[in-house]
């Protein structure tokens, strides 16, 4: 360049004034770079700016050479223009969604291909084909153009153009003023590329050889400027809204009859959990909010003020309200005002529940005091009642209600209440007696307790008195609380010693009426293992004596006779252990669910062995869906007692079975019945008492002590249910007991 020889031309010059236009409208634009589009109008300008100030210098140049290299360097920023122009109308019509970086990559590939043929165009000539003779009239040569040059430079200028174009149109049908007027600017702006571009291919150039086409763009940019400095595009707003309503805590929103965003602030954007803050010109719906509850608030058509409660996109439950007002002269237009105040409720719903705490704990104060028997009260530091209770209005100050003593004195209820009773020279008044004890109370500003008694009201009451006196925040006493109960039954019982021994004395009865009981029980269990015992004695005694001399059929008698007694012996001291442990309450309870069958057969394996022995023909019919909430242990017990008391009852060949049914109401009632022997009335009403003998041998001697239907009774009953019998003499036996069948308090 520094050996080149320019000849600046009027051309040259021409070009300077366009690269000179150009930057001016970039800075311009720059300056307002914080506007919506600002910076995409400044690119452009500056890609244009760039093609035409390297035109200056390709009109000067004076051979063919220079002006190639240097047409090759105006095709960097002019190949650029056309994406430019797009990337603006886009930023400016509201299609921020196409403007990501994948998009733009994607538009600038084919400019990017071209600009590379045309700096390789001496490899292919795929840009330029050939060039004409530089006029000595002009110092301008004409360019022949090849097909790279017309695919990649015009075919995609004239699309990115096209797809302006539409995009306008379809802005200014759906803008009001004035978008509209700034959307009708830039579309007529959009055109001067069109027609330029029309004019430089067909030829029709007033000069030969001169490239008009980046004016066109720079025609478009002084329209740009034209609507900066005239309607004020990019700067719709004043500077005060920024200063504003952008610093306002509340969100301004305006709204076209469409619903389009005309302008949104900051705390708007947040309000509504908008990512993208270039949404002016979409519609609300478009705009991303992530907060949808309150967006539909937001674009309700209804004109009238709303509270929402809305969780937002940080799960915070906000309440709002939303105010909104309509635009003159703009149909269906109208500014929405969303205001926080969810810490306004917070502090409104608090005083609210403190007002509601203070009132439930002074109804809850009220209500108890109102139903205690004892005298409660307040005084103020003149010694008038703040509060009386209804036992104190009732039976000491004689009031018709308890508002009526506020305000009032003692000495006020005592004198009406002297009057009424002036004949009865006994008749003293409560206020009479303790009026004197408030005065102290005040006086010496501490507790105080006292004993007061007398003909009160017509009879004798002994009252212990409480009185403490009360401080406000600033420690000033300002009153005295008093309480007092009637302890006149409790000093008469301390006077009445004849009753405590008394009372005494039958406990005593009672206690020696149970360890009667207990004795008698221990005999019979003394009685009951006397005879096992002996059967060991007596065996023993044998086998010391003749073993040698006794046969193997006689031994095994014996061992089989002793065997039994030793069985007998075990079930009399199992079941004396278990009923020793449940009277001491060392016995655990701990019921559970389960079916009823599996226990039951549980229960029959040592039962069944006796029965079999005996012919006796054993039935269970339990179903299987049967439930009960019972401690197994003491269930298998009491079936296992039951059980064995029915086989040793039950003659040879006779029957048992064992049966379950749901009981009346709730519950599980379980019976076991036998043909055996049965009970006369006197035997079946002695059932289940400590006190009573009913123990008798089984039809083949066995033993039997009573001992384990006591046992069965207490496991039954800590289940909370009944056992109960039915016999008749010969007749045989039912035994029934329920358990229940869901977990309940016993």
């Amino acid at each position: 360049m520094s050996s080149m020889h320019l000849v600046f031309t009027l051309y040259s010059f021409f070009f300077l004034a366009t690269a000179s236009v150009s930057f001016s409208v970039a800075f311009l634009a720059w300056r307002r770079r914080l506007i919506k589009s600002a910076v995409e109008l400044a690119y452009l300008m500056i890609a244009a700016g760039i093609g035409a100030f390297w035109l200056i210098f390709e009109t000067a140049a004076p051979t063919v050479t220079e002006k190639i290299f240097l047409s090759k360097l105006e095709f960097i920023g002019g190949i650029a223009t056309p994406v430019l122009y797009l990337i603006f109308v886009l930023r400016f019509t509201g299609k921020d969604k196409f403007l990501s970086a994948k998009h733009i990559l994607v538009l600038f590939i084919v400019p990017a291909i071209t600009l590379m043929l045309t700096l390789t165009n001496e490899s292919h000539n795929l840009i330029w084909s050939g060039f004409s003779a530089i006029s000595e009239k002009t110092n301008l040569m004409e360019y022949y153009h090849g097909i790279g040059f017309w695919i990649g430079y015009i075919a995609y200028t004239y699309l990115m153009l096209a797809i302006a174009i539409i995009l306008l149109i379809n802005f200014i049908i759906h803008q009001n003023n004035p978008f509209r007027s700034q959307g009708i600017i830039l579309f007529i702006g959009g055109f001067c590329p069109w027609i330029v571009s029309f004019i430089y291919l067909t030829g029709n150039n007033p000069v030969t050889g001169l490239d008009i086409t980046p004016v066109s763009i720079i025609l478009s940019g002084i329209l740009a400027a034209f609507a900066i400095f005239k309607i004020r595009l990019l700067d719709l707003v004043p500077v005060a809204r920024e200063k504003l309503v952008e610093t306002l805590p509340d969100g301004i929103l305006v709204l076209d009859g469409l619903n389009r965003i005309q302008d949104i602030n900051g705390a708007a954007i947040s309000f509504l959990g908008i990512s993208n803050k270039n949404i002016i010109g979409l519609p609300a719906q478009s705009s991303g909010a992530l907060v949808s509850k309150l967006l539909n608030a937001v674009i309700d058509l209804d004109s009238t003020d709303k509270t929402e409660e809305i969780q937002n996109n940080n799960n915070e439950i906000k309440t709002f309200r939303i105010l909104k007002h309509t635009i003159k002269n703009q149909i269906g237009s109208r500014l929405v005002i969303i205001r926080d105040i969810t810490d306004q409720v917070a502090w409104q719903n608090e005083i609210q529940a403190g007002e509601e705490r203070y009132r439930h704990l002074f109804s809850m104060f009220r209500l108890m005091a109102d139903n205690t028997e004892d005298f409660l009260w307040a005084k103020d530091i003149n010694n008038r009642f703040t509060f009386v209770n209804k036992t104190m209005c009732d039976r000491m100050l004689m009031a018709e209600n308890v508002n009526e003593p506020i305000g009032k004195t003692d000495i006020f209820f005592a004198k009406r209440e002297r009057e009424r009773h002036s004949e009865n020279p006994d008749w003293h008044t409560f206020g009479e007696i303790y009026a004197d004890t408030d005065t102290i109370t005040l006086g010496e500003g501490k507790p105080q307790q006292f004993d007061e008694f007398g003909n009160i009201q017509g009879k004798f009451l002994f009252l212990d008195v409480h009185k403490a006196p009360i401080w406000n925040e600033l420690g000033n006493l300002i009153g005295v609380v008093g309480t007092g109960r009637d302890v006149t039954h409790t000093k008469q019982l301390e006077n009445e010693k004849s009753n405590v021994l008394e009372l005494l004395r039958k406990s005593e009865v009672d206690l020696q009426r149970i360890n009667a009981d207990k004795d008698k029980f221990f005999s019979i269990i003394a009685h009951d293992l006397k005879n096992p015992f002996n059967v060991f004695l007596g065996f023993t005694i044998m086998m010391t004596d003749d073993l040698p001399n006794m046969k193997l059929s006689e031994i095994q008698k014996m061992a089989f006779s002793l065997r039994k007694s030793a069985t007998n012996l075990y079930q009399l001291l199992e079941n004396l252990l278990e009923w020793s442990m449940m009277q001491r309450g060392i016995t655990r309870y701990d019921p559970k669910t389960f079916s009823l069958n599996p226990k039951i057969k549980e229960s029959l394996q040592l039962v069944l062995d006796s029965a079999n022995k005996k012919g006796i023909e054993f039935s269970c019919t339990i179903s299987e869906d049967i439930i009960v909430y019972a401690d197994e242990n003491m269930l298998k017990s009491t079936i296992r007692n039951l059980a064995t008391n029915a086989v040793k009852f039950t003659p040879k060949g006779g029957q048992i079975s064992i049966v379950a049914k749901p009981g009346n109401g709730s519950g599980v009632e379980i019976s076991i019945s036998d043909s055996g022997i049965g009970m006369n009335k006197d035997l079946l009403d002695n059932l289940f008492q400590l006190d009573e003998y009913t123990s008798r041998k089984g039809t083949d001697g066995e033993p039997s002590t009573g001992l384990g239907l006591l046992l069965c009774k207490d496991f039954v009953e800590k289940h909370g249910g009944e056992i109960w019998a039915e016999s008749e003499k010969g007749k045989g036996s039912v035994f029934h007991f329920n358990l229940p069948n869901h977990s309940k308090k016993v």
